[in-house]
């Protein structure tokens, strides 16, 4: 294992003020959440993937807790946010930019504690990528919604995978400045492919699922079809009923 420097607290800081400005933002979506309420997803956003990193690796208590820089980080970006929520919301590729840079560094900052406690490549990679997706799903969570990286849509976890992949990829051979450039770069790079390409991660199972929808489908109008065919051979069955009894004699 090659010696390794910590990513500067600067970075870290940076990394939860700009996740914590989008979730002010994304809180600011529903208008029922009180200033509690945008704090609290501020929060989830801005250091919930260090608090999920921080679990996986038993470093406990978080940084996020044991440092207040990293809560008053959270708190001036949900103050600006608030401020400025009806500026922000119609500057919708700045937020996306914000919100890829915030993937690749939470990756990166996921995988170099991981790095740095030891961890095997793939385990790094592994805990860079749910640092970077972590606040996501914290966030999704709290609102009571489903989680947006379970389903079909742009390749945002893969893009923190990418990341992390990149830091663990490069870290012994570059200064630890570059390593977070190349790896923000190849972020940006993969959630590129979604809005320009249109791509989207694939359904291993949608084939098949299609072909049992279809087939049960035809299934159904086969039944439906038998049961009204024998409906009709009753009919055709029944004798005809007289009139005889209704009619009248003058």
């Amino acid at each position: 294992m090659p010696e390794v420097l910590g990513v500067p607290l600067a970075i870290n800081l940076v990394a939860v003020f700009v996740g914590a400005l989008l979730g002010t933002i994304r809180a600011g979506e529903d208008e029922h959440t009180d200033l509690v309420g945008v704090f609290t997803l501020a929060a989830a956003l801005g250091f919930g993937g260090g608090l999920v990193r921080d679990v996986l690796l038993g470093n406990l208590p978080p940084a996020a807790f044991r440092d207040p820089r990293y809560l008053m980080a959270a708190a001036a970006a949900t103050i600006i946010g608030a401020i400025a929520l009806f500026y922000l919301r119609k500057l919708a590729k700045v937020l996306w930019a914000l919100d890829t840079l915030a993937i690749g560094l939470f990756a990166c900052v996921g995988a170099n504690a991981a790095v740095l406690a030891g961890l095997q490549p793939v385990a790094v990679v592994l805990i860079g990528t749910c640092a970077s997706v972590g606040g996501v799903i914290i966030a999704d969570v709290l609102q009571g919604r489903p989680s947006s990286i379970m389903y079909v849509g742009p390749p945002n976890a893969v893009a923190g995978l990418a990341g992390a992949a990149t830091y663990t990829a490069l870290y012994p051979y570059l200064e630890e400045f570059w390593v977070v450039i190349a790896a923000v770069v190849v972020t940006l790079a993969v959630r590129l492919t979604g809005p320009v390409f249109h791509l989207t991660i694939p359904q291993p199972r949608r084939a098949a699922y299609q072909v049992k929808i279809r087939r049960e489908r035809e299934r159904k109008d086969r039944e439906r079809t038998l049961r009204r065919a024998q409906r009709n051979s009753k009919r055709s069955e029944q004798p005809p009923q007289s009139n005889h009894g209704d009619d009248r004699h003058f």
